[in-house]
């Protein structure tokens, strides 16, 4: 009878650290799984999940669940690093309630061909609907400004120049314009004057990425909009 008292107070010992210390590791891949569902690749990805305590993995819920990524393709989204962090997530439900992180290095596809180039996109909220704040290198910019002005406007740009706190001053051989950043209803870029608009930077709308602001802060172009991460875990 002692022995067969041991044999099942081992098994359960074992059970119960396979569970403690397990299940992480089943969940990180399990996450991992569903990125690559989505689309996701990289040359490396970091995934940690956590929960307290840790069995609690094995129910289906993480308190957090940390991605840590580069050289990261995603659809229409591409970037150097990627960084989120997933809280109060449902394993079974590959859903999430809030994610903060930081997306740098990156290019988003415009839908004809090109891409959007960003130093960073900051993130923070509901994984459907994030906050997406994203700044754009004041040479970036110009190189988007004169590529439009050279198919679209009749006259030479020379310079292009940021000014705070949402304005665009063209300089022409003759002439310097000035004029406003919008954002059109479609999400488009522009600049804004008396005498007509020029699109500057379009966003493929299958990014997941909305548009809805731009202002120019410490000599770069700050984008504010929401970026829709939910199908992420979705695979």
């Amino acid at each position: 009878m002692r022995g067969c008292a041991f044999v099942l107070l081992f098994a359960v010992v074992v059970l119960g650290a396979a569970a403690w210390f397990g299940s992480g590791p089943v969940a990180s891949a399990a996450i991992g799984a569903a990125l690559q569902g989505s689309g996701y690749r990289s040359t490396d990805t970091r995934i940690t999940v956590t929960a307290e305590p840790p069995p609690r993995l094995l129910l289906g819920h993480a308190d957090r669940v940390a991605i840590d990524g580069s050289d990261v393709d995603w659809q229409t989204l591409h970037a150097g690093r990627v960084k989120l962090l997933l809280e109060d997530v449902d394993l079974f439900g590959r859903t999430a309630d809030r994610v903060t992180g930081s997306i740098d290095d990156a290019r988003i596809d415009d839908g004809r061909g090109g891409t959007a180039t960003a130093s960073s996109i900051e993130v923070a909220g509901p994984l459907a609907a994030a906050e997406a704040t994203i700044t754009v290198e004041e040479d970036t910019v110009r190189g988007l400004v004169l590529a439009a002005a050279v198919s679209r406007l009749p006259v030479e740009v020379t310079d292009v120049e940021l000014i705070g706190p949402d304005r665009l001053r063209l300089v022409t051989p003759g002439a310097t314009v000035e004029g406003s950043l919008v954002v059109d209803p479609d999400g488009t870029l522009g600049f804004s004057t008396p005498l007509g608009s020029l699109p500057i930077l379009r966003i493929d709308p299958a990014s997941r990425l909305t548009l809805r602001s731009a202002d120019v802060i410490g000599g770069k172009l700050r984008l504010l909009g929401t970026l829709d991460l939910a199908s992420l875990l979705r695979g």
